[in-house]
């Protein structure tokens, strides 16, 4: 009986394992066939994905389309020539042989300008000399519109837009003094654009013809102290940080400082040389002031006195100012009346005001200025994206000169991009940004830097070749991007 039990223990374990064996059989059929499944599919996408590369046209010259990192291109369509020009005229060059080195120097300048830089910098050395040994007039002026195009070309191409325009701006005082208003142009675009990178021979020369200017009535004294203000930052700031040519800074400096505190002793409301600081100011004229706050000459003196020593922050200046351009209304007086109302955060009354400038002022320059200024308010401070391009290309009507409304304006869009578009046409609505950039480095160089420095941002962000392939669009084929209803070029 014992024996019996034993045998149908025994046979109820062999039945529990041959279940278990085939529970386990099964789970690895059913693997096997899961994973070959998966095989199976993921060498079915493979062969896809290869069947679309080996379809993708190919460019049979890989080299030709190679930029650098300003969008240049490097080789052009042939890179052997490219180099071989390129070594050719530098030997004819190191010899002074500039008639000779000419043909090669043009080729690498028209076919790879993105190359080496050093072509723009031989390039100025020769038709500094050809423009120098010329005795006809037409020649003279033929060698000097292509010395200013290399300049405009190595901003474009290799950045350093603020050396090459005060370049632009010292050659024409050099060579052709007579045409002031684009010397004055040119130095004040580099100043602007520059910031500390402004060398010293461009803000001696500058300053010069803006005492020029205040002198014939053609700036205000606003003008000239918000100038003198940049100038003296740029110096102020290279004479402590550029070992080099601190010594140059300073002895610039001097200059200007003695220059400026002569037209102060001469202009109608001398500031007492003992004053040298805000807090001195107020306390004297803001005295006086206070004493007969409608007295024509305290006001005046008051304000003049603001503004000399840059207290534009004060909160005495508003009302002062106000009182003054009652007295003489002036469009660079109601125009730092605007920015007091907007750094304070009044945007409605800073609106109205640069509005009132903007109808006073006489010169389209200094009216694009004032544009320029409503828009970036309108853009940065009131999210008004719609005013602030209009305000912008308004601007650029005004100056088609200048790179700094177009800069916006990509900016502009991009931020409406991010809004109104998505997946492949967000990325292909950079494209139309990088045209409006690229817009502003041709339409004035000495902006190319700034203008590249958003193209760098946002170049990495547009479609792939894979993804312009898959939708039929090829290489330099025009596109419309929907979401901004713009058209622009298909690049990867």
């Amino acid at each position: 009986m014992m024996r019996i039990k034993n045998l149908g223990i025994l046979s109820l374990i062999l039945i529990v394992l041959l279940t278990a064996f085939n529970v386990d059989s099964n789970a690895q059929k059913v693997r096997k066939k899961t994973e070959k499944k998966e095989k199976k599919s993921k060498d079915k996408k493979k062969k896809k994905d290869k069947e679309e590369e080996a379809e993708m046209p190919e460019e049979a010259k890989p080299w030709a389309s190679r930029t650098n990192d300003f969008g240049c291109l490097v080789y052009g369509e042939d890179s052997v020539k490219a180099l071989q020009s390129f070594s050719l005229y530098r030997e004819d060059f190191k010899n002074e042989n500039y008639e000779g080195a000419l043909t090669n120097w043009n080729y690498v300048y028209n076919n790879a300008p993105g190359l080496r830089e050093q072509t723009y910098k031989d390039g100025e050395q020769m038709y500094k000399k050809f423009f120098k040994e010329a005795t006809d007039e037409a020649k003279k002026k033929e060698y000097f519109d292509k010395l200013m195009e290399i300049y405009d070309n190595r901003a474009i191409c290799w950045g350093k837009s603020a050396l090459t325009i005060g370049k632009k701006g010292l050659r024409y005082a050099e060579y052709y003094p007579e045409e002031k208003e684009k010397t004055f142009d040119f130095l004040g675009k580099a100043v602007e654009n520059g910031g500390n990178d402004v060398d010293y021979p461009v803000i001696a020369r500058y300053f010069k013809m803006l005492v020029d200017k205040y002198q014939a009535k053609e700036i205000s004294m606003e003008d000239l102290e918000e100038s003198y203000g940049k100038i003296k930052d740029i110096s102020e700031h290279n004479i402590a940080n550029n070992e080099k040519k601190s010594a140059k800074y300073q002895s610039v400096m001097d200059n200007l400082t003695n220059a400026y505190d002569k037209l102060n002793q001469a202009s109608s409301v001398a500031i007492k040389p003992d004053i040298k600081t805000c807090e001195e100011a107020k306390a004297h004229y803001g005295t006086k002031y206070k004493e007969n706050p409608t007295d024509p000459t305290a006001i005046r003196n008051f304000y003049a006195s603001l503004i000399k020593f840059r207290c534009t922050d004060d909160p005495e200046f508003l009302d002062v100012a106000q009182k003054y351009n009652e007295m003489e209304p002036s469009s660079s007086k109601t125009k730092f009346i605007a920015k007091s109302y907007a750094k304070k955060g009044d945007f409605t009354n800073a609106v109205t005001y640069y509005n009132k400038a903007i109808d006073m002022e006489t010169n389209n320059a200094k009216k694009a200025s004032l544009k320029m200024a409503l828009a970036n308010m309108y853009n940065y401070k009131m999210k008004d994206r719609g005013k602030a391009k209009k305000a912008a290309r308004e601007a650029a009507e005004l100056r088609p000169d200048w790179g700094d409304p177009w800069i916006l304006i990509g900016n502009i869009t991009a931020t409406q991009a991010r809004g109104a578009c998505s997946g492949f046409d967000a990325r292909a609505a950079i494209w139309v940004c990088l045209d409006i950039w690229s817009k502003a480095k041709r339409v004035d160089p000495s902006s190319a830097d700034k203008a590249q420095d958003v193209i760098n941002k946002y170049a990495g962000s547009t479609p792939g070749k894979k993804e312009c392939f898959q939708r039929g669009l090829s290489k330099g084929s025009s596109y419309t991007v929907p979401c901004l209803g713009a058209s622009t070029t298909v690049r990867y």
